[in-house]
């Protein structure tokens, strides 16, 4: 029994049926999570080793270049970078997609267990972690109060620890602010007069602040234990200790060193729209839901408020409202365009009962999808949204082509249950085989490998449950309603005759029709002419197709970088800072300036007013904060905005990035310097940055091995006795108000702060010898590199580029041509990263994906008019819907993205949909009239669904092309694409496939005839 008969004599179990799918569905809605995008495992490992006191050199020759000649061999390894920064190693391995990480991870592990003899004995052991897209911060804080040091102790030990135990929350990480400390500031000289050495003194400050067990004495039938209490109870007691020298002697700490009751140098200052403060980052854990645990935060926040009055706590950001807003916006398009496509659907049907028959399809068809994601696993994200927001007009498409016939019937005479019937059957093959086309085409997408899959085979599973929903929906739930709902007064039934407005548009499109086939070797004449040239001028540039990697998005944030000369102290950061928020006043769309300071560099994240607030894009906001900061003189700046989908990308952004592959860290520095002049006269670059551009002065102190040996000393005993000296070594805690602050022992500032100085200090071997520094090791003024960069096992040096205003594929085109240009030495290659290459690589394979799609749209086609012909008159429709997509974002601007391309593919398997129901119904129409005949007669049946089901598809889509709303723009091309490419190929359609049609099955005739005639003869 057909689906759709059963569907008729079986009204309540039908009804059933969608009631049940309507509550699992809602189930489902109910216990989706909300994310922004899809869950994307990225199959990345870190190793990060610390080598304390090392140069990037001394850590690149002695923990990076041995870690990865042991590792290279680590099966689903694809690409091993790395660098090498003062005191720490940090590898990078992208393995291959597929690849089990765990499994790899284990592997790595027993690698470097192999190799750590290796390494360096003062080296940490290499930690080993996995890298989670989901790491960064999801909420951003900001606290301020009046007293810092205060504001330290309770974001360490109120915020901290209430946040952290908050079930997702991963980590807080607090910065800025001040912290006590208390220093002992010794004299060398002194010092040494007495015997003792830094050691010594670590030592006796150890052994003073100490509890210690003495034993126990007995009471009656109890052992009570004895405990000397020497914990320091004050700043005071730690002046008045002694200090036992090596001859036995008790020395008081106050004769020669200072005890001061001060705060830790500060290495870095935030700042909240100009009041000093601290920052606190909340990162989640990588499998919980960002809305969730954002939610969770702000509420214990809310109960921290209360209980601290005094401290003023501000969001500065929430990654959270951004997911809900983009979302919610996504789900508004959704929401919008159903209510368009009904709006439509009723100008044509004029029936209010029938458009209540299709209005149903969507609401049902949608939670049934619901239903499928739950079961999938998918969650709610602009992706899945986005794939039900594209579909909402198709969700209708079948339901129209069934009611549509089945009005018909009821027009020409049928009984309800009779027009239900024979009008579902007879299209049920057409619906099915143009469900499988457009289902076909997102198949291949699935495939596809890296990033692209995880992110977009979300949106085509959304895409493909809704259409199958939507068919089930067409072929049950539709005739079934139309046989208890469907009426049709004597006026309707007039109307089939001809009295009606749409009856002067069948008059218009039966003449074309008739014309053009009485003409139709010079219509496909023209329109092959017009493909051709429209192919050239595309490739030629008359026609100018922009493309992009992934569209830019308006997440109202700038990131602003501001890069000082080498060696500048944090102080002087922070005067610049101060000069750079000035210039930033007045700016009229920034809400909130979040800024900080370290050595040589300042960060000021600016977060704008919400996008109904404000007139200018962010894009337009970042060009004057560019234009207010070009003259900070002495400063690199870089400007950028936030882009939801790749997030912030550091001061190059990564648009362009080129790789210069040697040996030498100078000829890589003096390339990178001539070909950054190269992309800096480029038009269309910004934010141009070089990896190994700076360089900072350095005093390097070379042990001497020989004579360090002889005396005992190694070199990384030498090194450690410098680190004590100049920066200092905690040598024990001091608690106060249950409160515990570092006690930090090194010498005075003074006596190390020149190298005179330093090659003066005394430093104590294993065996108790003390000789000046100088004696062991040269000491001399040097220039080193901050970091140096490595790329399977080659060292590289990175010159990175942002663009406006230009195409991306442009503009990496003309730096290859004069890349291409220069005199590149022997042993020196170059290679392109970033989003250009990402671009190249990733069109490749959605190419790839797009030929597969034809190919399976073909077979589906095929399968379903059983011939190898017909599909090929159809499939002339995919080469029309591209020149439409091509026009339609040629026209608005708009560039071709990875989000465009996978909207070219949906078209391959949309616009077939039409020819498709065309074709099928003058096959048949011939069974009882001549070919021209039955041609004409389908043309003017069909054309009404035909352009039902186009206009409400399109109208659906109409809210998300226009881009308005938070999030939108990453949609945006895929809805032109499809407007374009299927309006312009649904108009061409109605004439060139009946044309194509006639003239192939001519051509087809007339072999079979001559088949015939020569196996006769």
């Amino acid at each position: 029994m057909k689906i759709s008969n059963f569907s008729v004599d079986r009204p309540v179990t039908i009804t059933m049926i969608i009631l049940a799918v309507i509550l699992i569905g809602t189930m489902g809605l109910v216990r989706l999570s909300l994310q922004q995008l899809p869950d994307i495992d990225v199959p990345f490992l870190v190793i990060y080793t610390i080598y304390s006191g090392a140069s990037p050199e001394e850590v690149e020759e002695s923990i990076t270049r041995p870690i990865e000649e042991n590792i290279a061999t680590l099966s689903g390894l694809d690409t091993l970078s790395s660098t090498s920064y003062e005191g720490y190693s940090l590898l990078r391995l992208e393995m291959e997609y597929g690849t089990d990480v765990t499994e790899a991870k284990n592997d790595l592990r027993d690698l470097i267990s192999r190799m750590s003899d290796s390494l360096p004995d003062d080296a940490d052991d290499p930690q080993i972690m996995t890298y989670d897209l989901n790491s960064q911060p999801i909420i951003r804080l900001s606290i301020s109060g009046e007293n810092l040091v205060e504001l330290k102790d309770i974001a360490k030990n109120k915020f901290k620890p209430s946040l952290e135990k908050i079930v997702g929350v991963a980590s807080v990480d607090i910065s800025g602010g001040l912290e006590r400390e208390i220093n002992i500031n010794v004299n060398q000289e002194q010092m040494l007069g007495y015997g003792l050495t830094l050691n010594d003194i670590a030592s006796g400050i150890k052994l003073a602040n100490s509890n210690l067990s003495v034993g126990s004495i007995d009471e009656g039938d109890k052992e009570i234990s004895l405990r000397a209490e020497g914990k320091f109870k004050s700043v005071a007691e730690i002046k008045k200790i002694t200090i036992l020298s090596s001859t036995g002697e008790k020395i008081p700490l106050s004769e020669f060193a200072d005890v001061e009751d001060t705060f830790a140098e500060q290495n870095d200052y935030n700042f909240l729209n100009g009041k000093q403060s601290l920052g606190l980052a909340i990162r989640k854990e990588g499998d919980s839901n960002t809305v969730d645990v954002a939610r969770d935060v702000l509420a214990e926040l809310d109960s921290l408020k209360k209980e601290l009055p005094n401290v003023d706590v501000f969001v500065v950001r929430n990654n959270a409202e951004n997911i809900e807003n983009s979302v919610s916006n996504v789900g508004q398009n959704f929401i919008l365009g159903g209510i368009l496509a009904v709006i439509i659907l009723f100008l044509f049907l004029r029936n209010i009962q029938s458009t209540i028959v299709i209005a149903t399809a969507i609401p049902t068809s949608v939670i049934a999808t619901f239903a499928l994601m739950y079961f999938g696993k998918l969650t709610l994200n602009m992706m899945s949204l986005g794939g039900l927001a594209l579909g909402v007009g198709m969700l209708l498409d079948n339901s129209i082509v069934v009611l549509e016939n089945i009005y018909r019937h009821r027009l020409q005479g049928a009984g309800k249950i009779e027009a239900a019937k024979e009008g579902a059957s007879e299209v049920a093959t057409a619906i099915i085989a143009s469900t499988l086309t457009t289902v076909a085409v997102f198949l291949p997408v699935v495939f596809i490998q890296d990033m692209l899959a995880q992110l977009f085979t979300p949106l085509s599973l959304t895409v493909a449950f809704s259409l199958l929903a939507s068919l089930f929906v067409a072929l049950t739930f539709v005739p079934m309603l139309s046989s208890k709902l469907l009426h049709v007064k004597e006026k309707h039934r007039v109307r089939e005759n001809g009295d009606s407005k749409f009856g002067a548009v069948k008059g218009v499109y039966h003449s074309i029709l008739s014309l053009t086939l009485k003409h139709r070797y010079l219509v496909v004449a023209v329109i092959f002419i017009g493909l051709v040239f429209f192919g050239l001028g595309v490739k030629i540039g008359l026609i100018p197709l922009k493309m992009e990697y992934m569209p830019s998005s308006d997440q109202g944030s700038i990131n602003v970088y501001l890069d000082l000369p080498e060696n500048t102290r944090v102080e002087k950061s922070v005067s610049v800072l101060k000069k750079a928020e000035a210039k930033l006043k007045n700016i009229p769309e920034i809400d909130v300036v979040n800024s900080s300071a370290e050595e040589n560099n300042v960060e000021i994240d600016l977060e704008l007013l919400d996008l109904n607030q404000r007139k200018r894009s962010v894009d337009q906001v970042a060009e004057e904060v560019r234009n207010r900061l070009k003259d900070l003189a002495g400063v690199k700046i870089y400007v950028a905005a936030q882009n939801s989908m790749m997030g912030s990308r550091g001061k190059g952004g990564g648009d362009i990035k080129i790789n210069i592959h040697g040996a030498d860290l100078q000829t890589l520095s003096n390339l990178s310097a001539i070909i950054m002049e190269q992309v800096k006269a480029t038009p269309g670059t910004r934010n141009i940055a070089v990896s190994l551009e700076d360089s900072r002065a350095e005093i390097k102190i070379i042990p001497k091995r020989k004579i360090a040996k002889e005396l005992g000393f190694t070199e990384s005993g030498i090194a450690s006795a410098v680190d004590d000296a100049v920066d200092g070594t905690t040598v024990s805690t001091y608690t106060e108000g249950g409160e515990e602050y570092d006690i930090v022992l090194k010498l005075e500032k003074k006596q190390v702060n020149t190298i005179d100085k330093l090659k003066e200090l005394k430093i104590t071997s294993t065996t108790g010898i003390t000789v000046p520094l100088e004696q062991v090791a040269g000491i001399k003024k040097g220039i080193g590199y901050n970091t140096i960069e490595r790329e399977n096992q080659e060292r590289v040096a990175t010159v990175s580029a942002g663009i406006y205003n230009r195409a991306l594929g442009d503009v990496q085109a003309e730096i290859e041509r004069k890349i291409n240009s220069l005199s590149i030495p022997s042993g020196y290659t170059i290679t392109y990263s970033g989003d250009a290459d990402d671009m190249k690589s990733s069109f490749g394979q959605l190419a790839s994906a797009m030929i597969l799609a034809i190919i399976l749209v073909y077979m589906v086609m095929a399968a379903q008019f059983e011939s190898l012909i017909h599909p090929f008159v159809v499939m002339f429709t995919v080469p029309l819907s591209l020149v439409g997509a091509v026009l339609g974002l040629t026209l608005t601007g708009i560039s071709l993205s990875v989000q465009g391309f996978i909207g070219v593919i949906m078209l391959v398997g949309i616009v077939v949909n039409n020819a498709i129901v065309m074709i099928d119904y003058i096959n048949a129409r011939r069974q009882t009239e001549d070919r021209k005949e039955a041609i004409l007669a389908a043309g003017q049946i069909r054309i009404r669904p035909i352009m039902m089901t186009t206009l409400t598809t399109v109208l659906a889509m109409v809210p998300m092309a226009l881009g308005i709303g938070e999030g939108a723009e990453q949609q945006q091309p895929m809805a032109i694409v499809v407007i374009a490419g299927l309006l312009f190929s649904t108009m061409l359609t109605l004439i060139v496939i009946p044309v194509l049609y006639d003239i192939v099955d001519d051509i087809v005739n007339s072999i079979r005839n001559k088949v015939k005639k020569a196996i006769s003869t």
